[in-house]
């Protein structure tokens, strides 16, 4: 019991440095930016290429770990790959790779979110600009 609440504490962290992108982003601060990102991958033990060259099974596998907790952080990751999206010009594959993650998550994950459908939305606008 001890071990699952120091999970949920994790991702309720990370949760708050994606919230932090998101209102730099909002509000045109990008100078913490790129370190925020790093300490996200950091603390999930992945990077960017890792989770754009594999699949969402496969990332799964990786952040599942013995808790079980692997699609919250697949969704936490998802979110970073959106965040350095808006970062880069060149972010087709990004958004794609976050939309397929999320699509994954979507589709094997029993709870219902409102903010991961309006995410799915908005990668699939976004995708349509290209």
């Amino acid at each position: 019991m001890l071990k699952r609440d120091f999970i949920l504490v994790q991702i309720e962290e990370l949760g708050k440095v994606i919230a932090q992108l998101i209102d730099n982003r909002n509000h045109g601060v990008s100078r913490k930016t790129d370190q925020l990102i790093e300490s996200i991958y950091s603390t999930l033990k992945i990077d960017k290429d890792f989770l754009l060259s594999h699949t969402p099974e496969e990332i799964l596998q990786l952040l599942d770990g013995e808790d079980n907790a692997g699609l919250q952080r697949m969704e936490i990751a998802a979110k970073t790959l959106l965040e350095e999206g808006y970062l880069v010009d060149d972010n087709h594959g990004l958004l794609k790779k976050a939309r397929e993650i999320l699509l994954y998550i979507q589709k094997h994950d029993r709870t219902f979110s409102f903010e991961r459908i309006n995410l799915l939305d908005e990668t699939q606008n976004l995708l349509a600009k290209f």
